[in-house]
C-alpha cells in the first residue's frame, strides 16, 4: 500500500471527550504529533503541536500549570494559542517561540480537530452522529488501536462477509456471507451498502442478548463518510415478521454504531467506536453483553488486519464482488483528494 496523501480540509477526531482532562495526552493525527488537554479554569479543550520549541521534548510528558502547558523537560510554558509565555531560566522570550495550535470542536463525545487550512474550518461542520445527543438513545464508547494503515480498517468495515469466519463465537452467522441481498451506491461524498438476509440463523452474541434462537431476518446498512467515519445501522427481527418494519414485539435488535478510522501515521490507526441503543430497547445487562461481544470482535479484527499490514506491500492481490463498497470508497477519496489538489488546498503529509 503506497504512502497516502490525506484529505486535509476535513474534521478528524483525535480522542474521546471522556479521556481528555487537565493531564496532557498525546494523539498524533496525519503523522503530526498533537497534545490534547483541558484548561482547569473553563474546561475548554486545547490542541497544540506536541513538541517544545527549545529541544523538541514532547509536551504530552509535561503538565498543566494554571491554564498553560508546561514542558516536562525545562519547564517552558505555552498558552492556549501555542505562544511561549514563560521560560524559568530567563525573562526574555525569544522571537518565534511558538508552536502550532489546532482548531478543535467537542461534539457528541468526540474531540474533532482541523488539520488543514484554518481559514475555512468554520465553514465545515464536523461529522454528526445524532443518536449520541438524543436522550431517547443510550450510547457507549470504545477506544482501540491498530498497527495498520487506516484504509485496511475501512476495507474491513465495508465488507462484512468476514463475520462468519473471523467472529464465529460472537457476531458471525453463515447467512451473512452466503444469503445476503446487497446493494452498493454512492451519494455525493457518501458510499452506502445495504444488505438484507432473510430467514438465517442468528449470531451467537445476539442469541445471548435476546434469548431468541430461531431464525431471523437481519440487516446491515453501512455508510462511509470522509475522512474515516463508518456508520452501521444493524438489527434483526423474527423471521418473516417484516424485517426492519417489524412490530416492536417481533423486533430483536435495532442498533446504530459509528466506527472512526483515524490515521495516526501511514501504518498506525486510532480506532474509536460508539454504540447507540434505544433507551427502552435493552436492559443494562443486555447492553453490557452486546458491548463486550462487539469489542471482542473488533479486537479479533485488529489481530487479522495487523497481520495483513505485515504482508501487504509487494504481494499480488485480487478483488471479489464483496469488495464493491471498499473500492467505491477508494475511488471517492481519490476524487476528493484530486479536487483539493486542483483547488490548491491540499498539503501533503
Amino acid at each position: 500500500m503506497t504512502n497516502p496523501i490525506h484529505l486535509r480540509n476535513r474534521w478528524y477526531v483525535a480522542g474521546l471527550s471522556e479521556e481528555v482532562t487537565d493531564k496532557p495526552v498525546a494523539s498524533p493525527i496525519l503523522d503530526e504529533p498533537l497534545v490534547l488537554f483541558r484548561t482547569p479554569s473553563t474546561g475548554q479543550v486545547v490542541i497544540l503541536e506536541d513538541r517544545c520549541v527549545h529541544r523538541q521534548a514532547p509536551l504530552s510528558l509535561g503538565e498543566i500549570v494554571g491554564d498553560n502547558l508546561q514542558c516536562g523537560y525545562h519547564g517552558i510554558e505555552y498558552d492556549c494559542s501555542g505562544a511561549c509565555v514563560r521560560i524559568p531560566s530567563q525573562k526574555q522570550i525569544p522571537p518565534g517561540a511558538k508552536i502550532r495550535s489546532y482548531p478543535c470542536i467537542e461534539k457528541q463525545g468526540f474531540i474533532h480537530v482541523w488539520m488543514g487550512d484554518q481559514s475555512i474550518c468554520n465553514s465545515v461542520e464536523p461529522y454528526d452522529f445524532p443518536f449520541a445527543s438524543d436522550s431517547e438513545w443510550r450510547v457507549r464508547y470504545a477506544h482501540l488501536y491498530g498497527r495498520f494503515d487506516h484504509r485496511l480498517l475501512i476495507d474491513n468495515l465495508m465488507d462484512v462477509t468476514h463475520l462468519p469466519f473471523a467472529h464465529k463465537s460472537t457476531i458471525g452467522a453463515s447467512g451473512v456471507a452466503e444469503q445476503a441481498v446487497a446493494k452498493t451506491e454512492r451519494d455525493r461524498d457518501r458510499v452506502r451498502i445495504t444488505r438484507f438476509m432473510e430467514n438465517i440463523a442468528p449470531a451467537p452474541a445476539h442469541v445471548a442478548v435476546t434469548g431468541y434462537s430461531d431464525n431471523v431476518d437481519r440487516w446491515q446498512v453501512i455508510e462511509y463518510a470522509p475522512p474515516g467515519f463508518v456508520w452501521l445501522q444493524v438489527g434483526s427481527s423474527k423471521a418473516g415478521t417484516g424485517g426492519r418494519d417489524a412490530e416492536p414485539e417481533n423486533m430483536l435488535l435495532d442498533r446504530h454504531t459509528l466506527h472512526l478510522a483515524m490515521p495516526e501515521t501511514d501504518k498506525t490507526t486510532l480506532y474509536l467506536w460508539v454504540m447507540a441503543n434505544k433507551a427502552d430497547g435493552l436492559t443494562t445487562e443486555q447492553e453490557d453483553a452486546i458491548y463486550d461481544a462487539s469489542v471482542l470482535a473488533f479486537n479479533e479484527d485488529i489481530v487479522i488486519i495487523e497481520a495483513q499490514q505485515d504482508r501487504w506491500d509487494g504481494n499480488p492481490k485480487i478483488d471479489v464482488g464483496a469488495d464493491a463498497g471498499a473500492l467505491e470508497v477508494r475511488c471517492l477519496v481519490d476524487r476528493l483528494i484530486q479536487e483539493e489538489t486542483e483547488s490548491g488546498e491540499l498539503q501533503a503529509v
